[in-house]
């Protein structure tokens, strides 16, 4: 998980929302791919606000990352809007049926309005885990994060590792940008630029 630059909404959302003054998603039923079309290329850069997994336009969704039976007067506000994979074993809808409270809400990492990143850290394994050096809450908040997203499922897991060990094995005397322009397509960034960040370290320690 990383962070997400949220900008300002598209035109069209905001002219939607001031036009219509919508209470229910279901009343924008007929507009919102154009608004996940948007927030995946331009704010997501194809990759799921969640996992990091490189997503398609069809096989995506726009989740509110504060549920909308919980926060109803945030179904459309456009930094509560996190485009992730539509699928039930990790991710939004996984969280769905996990959050069932405000309070629960609210302890999960936001990566719209976080730095993500410095929560977690990925191991050789291809597992994610909570990072160093954080306060109680925080590491509280983290686990709370990963447990709710399901960000250690299986194949999660296997993915980044299989990433881990192409950088590991074959792409060793690349340059940064190049390993990082060799796997972009692959997604999965936060464990790459971490693993970049280490070799980097050991090479100055030598």
């Amino acid at each position: 998980m990383r962070k997400i630059d949220k900008g300002d909404p598209m035109p069209s959302f905001s002219e939607f929302v001031s036009r219509n003054h919508p209470t229910k998603w279901e009343d924008a039923k007929e507009v919102s791919r154009t608004w996940r079309e948007y927030i995946l290329m331009y704010e997501q850069h194809q990759l799921s606000g969640y996992t990091e997994e490189p997503l398609r336009l069809d096989d995506s969704h726009i989740d509110h990352f504060r549920k909308q039976s919980l926060f109803n007067t945030l179904v459309f506000d456009w930094s509560n809007f996190i485009v992730d994979q539509k699928n039930d074993t990790y991710g939004a809808r996984y969280k769905d049926n996990i959050v069932k409270t405000k309070a629960d809400n609210e302890k999960l990492i936001n990566p719209a309005t976080e730095d993500a990143a410095k929560f977690f850290k990925y191991e050789i394994n291809g597992k994610i885990d909570i990072a160093d050096g954080l306060s109680e809450n925080d590491k509280m908040r983290a686990l709370f994060t990963i447990n709710a997203f399901n960000l250690n499922e299986s194949s999660l897991v296997e993915r980044r590792k299989v990433i881990l060990n192409i950088i590991m094995d074959s792409y060793n005397d690349l340059t940064d940008e190049m390993v990082l322009e060799a796997l972009a397509a692959e997604g999965f960034t936060s464990v790459v630029e971490q693993l970049l960040k280490e070799r980097n370290q050991e090479e100055k320690a030598l």
